[in-house]
């Protein structure tokens, strides 16, 4: 019993650390952004309005205390690879704040987030298991090289699929809260239903879920906060990374169908990369009765939001919603095949 307690009270350091961190640092780092002129603009209100961004800094900040809480208490390498994959995607997101990378450029560089998982397995051998384990049907065999290469092309992908999730107030936000709750809820199951299976991976991600519950406090409607491409980016990557360390693929990935859904329907309707601040055409626009509306004109994009907008238009508050439910709604079934896939 204990021994019980003492795990939980290191578990919920990996949590209140980061969640303190981004609460107590972003005030004055959005009054920092606000005075140096860092602001952008919310073109989804009538009349736009200037909101600090990118704060993505203070989320990597909350993010990285976490990680080394974990790696504190636990002495593990899981928290080690995944807070490098999140450094990596969080430099190449705040280049792209700064200075505008290229649409092409972008999934190149992120390549290189799933270098230090790759790089670290050597030295921890157990730091991921090169298979997939499925509901009901059990693990797949291992191959390391076609695992791995899976992997590194994941991350780009995946970290790509959290930023087109960033358009409105709160979406991102709660959009990461919910996914990476999911991924916490599989990791938790498997660690109480999987012999061997160290704590080390649960107090890993927990640091992601109070990073965005943290965040969700700024930037749900009406958003005080923008976390830019430094923040959707490595908390992507940071995603990609805790389902493979914990080795909870399947999960991870029913979790996050909205926002694969939404990236297929843009990349294919746009036939490729297209960075988002020179697509000809929005997908939706603003009308006079400070509504949303699907763009009728062919060239625009067929995101998820202008699928959901098809229907009539909507207040944000009103779309948001709609996404987060349709979000929770792949969440829960998300846990539902962690309850198939780990409790015997």
């Amino acid at each position: 019993m204990l021994q019980g307690l003492a795990d939980a009270g290191l578990l919920s350091l990996s949590f209140a650390v980061p969640l303190a961190v981004v609460l107590v640092a972003m005030p004055p780092f959005m009054r920092f952004l606000t005075r140096s002129g860092r602001v952008a603009k919310d073109v989804h209100k009538r009349p736009p309005t200037q909101v600090p961004a990118p704060v993505g800094p203070v989320l990597f900040l909350g993010a990285l205390a976490g990680e080394l809480v974990a790696y504190a208490t636990f002495g593990s390498l899981v928290p080690v690879a995944v807070i490098g994959a999140a450094t990596v995607a969080f430099v190449v997101g705040l280049t792209d704040d700064l200075f505008v990378l290229g649409a092409r450029v972008k999934p190149l560089l992120l390549l290189l987030a799933g270098v230090p998982l790759v790089v670290l397995v050597a030295f921890q051998r157990d730091l991921y298991v090169p298979s997939i384990t499925f509901p009901l049907l059990g693990p797949s065999a291992e191959h390391f090289t076609i695992y791995t290469l899976l992997v590194v092309a994941a991350f780009p992908i995946v970290s790509n699929a959290f930023n087109m999730m960033d358009s409105f107030n709160g979406e991102i936000s709660w959009f990461t809260l919910l996914t990476s709750a999911s991924v916490l809820f599989a990791v938790v199951l498997r660690a109480a239903f999987t012999a061997g299976f160290s704590l080390a991976r649960v107090a890993t991600t927990l640091p992601l879920v109070a990073v965005a519950m943290g965040f969700l406090v700024f930037n749900r409607y009406p958003s005080r906060a923008f976390d830019g491409d430094s923040g959707a980016l490595f908390m992507g990557a940071m995603f990609a990374c805790l389902a493979v360390t914990g080795g909870v693929e399947i999960a991870a990935i029913v979790a996050i169908v909205p926002a694969i859904l939404n990236s297929f329907y843009t990349l294919s309707s746009v036939r490729g990369f297209v960075e988002r601040r020179k697509m000809a055409t929005r997908p939706t626009y603003l009308g006079e009765d400070g509504k949303l509306y699907a763009s009728m004109e062919p060239s625009a994009p067929s995101t998820l939001v202008r699928l959901v907008l098809l229907g009539g238009p909507l207040s944000e508050r009103e779309l948001v919603r709609n996404v987060v439910l349709l979000t929770l709604a792949a969440c829960l079934l998300s846990a539902a095949i962690s309850l198939l896939t780990w409790v015997h």
